[in-house]
């Protein structure tokens, strides 16, 4: 019952825009004693479906670039190539420090970074690209 509220939890984080990526990683190895490959491999899973519901949303109301996709998608899949490579020549426990520095790093920044308003947009009706 608990996974099922702390998924639910990560879910609802995740639909509000908020950077939830990690927490399930997190929790599966804390609390679930998972290994650490398992349990990002079910966070891809999970942000798969997370992904796809966003995607349905957006697409109905018209909220998608499609040239920024195209770019996003190329540069992503240029960095899995580079990373699985990387990450397959070194220590896995030099992997897992460092993908931990990862989230402690990026969690601060998004903890402690100032918003502007200025790097919003003031039209609703326009799509924001990042």
């Amino acid at each position: 019952m608990l996974n099922h509220i702390a998924f639910f939890v990560f879910a609802t984080l995740s639909g509000m825009g908020i950077g939830s990526a990690g927490l399930p990683v997190i929790y599966l190895t804390l609390v679930g004693g998972m290994s650490q490959l398992t349990a990002q491999g079910i966070n891809l899973m999970f942000f798969i479906f997370s992904s796809g519901s966003s995607l349905i949303f957006n697409l109905g109301n018209r909220k998608i670039l499609f040239s920024v996709i195209l770019l996003m998608s190329a540069a992503g899949a240029v960095g899995a190539v580079g990373g699985f490579w990387t990450a397959s020549s070194i220590d896995p426990s030099l992997v897992r420090i460092l993908f931990g520095i990862m989230l402690v790093i990026s969690g601060g920044i998004s903890l402690f970074a100032k918003k502007n308003s200025k790097d919003r947009t003031t039209d609703p009706d326009r799509p924001s690209v990042f």
